[in-house]
């Protein structure tokens, strides 16, 4: 399965500091409406405000590529699509 959705959460995350606030204090209810796999969620579930303090520690702690984050960070859906 692509983790694409799960790619998008996070680049948007670190992006805009709402969202990323909301997927901190309440995963749960975020990530409800995406569509992703339960171990995606429960990835995205245990990120920290620390985890996007850089690209490194984020793909560190949601086990991604820097290759995966870098091909989709320029992608309408990022920018346009808030959590």
């Amino acid at each position: 399965m692509s983790q694409r959705e799960m790619i998008f959460v996070l680049i948007h995350a670190q992006l805009c500091a709402a969202c990323r606030e909301r997927l901190i204090a309440s995963p749960e209810t975020v990530l409800a409406s995406h569509a992703l796999t339960e171990e995606e969620k429960k990835t995205l579930g245990q990120l920290k405000a620390a985890d996007f303090l850089t690209p490194e520690r984020l793909v560190q702690a949601a086990a991604v590529s820097t290759a995966e984050l870098a091909e989709y960070a320029n992608h309408p859906v990022v920018r346009l699509r808030h959590l």
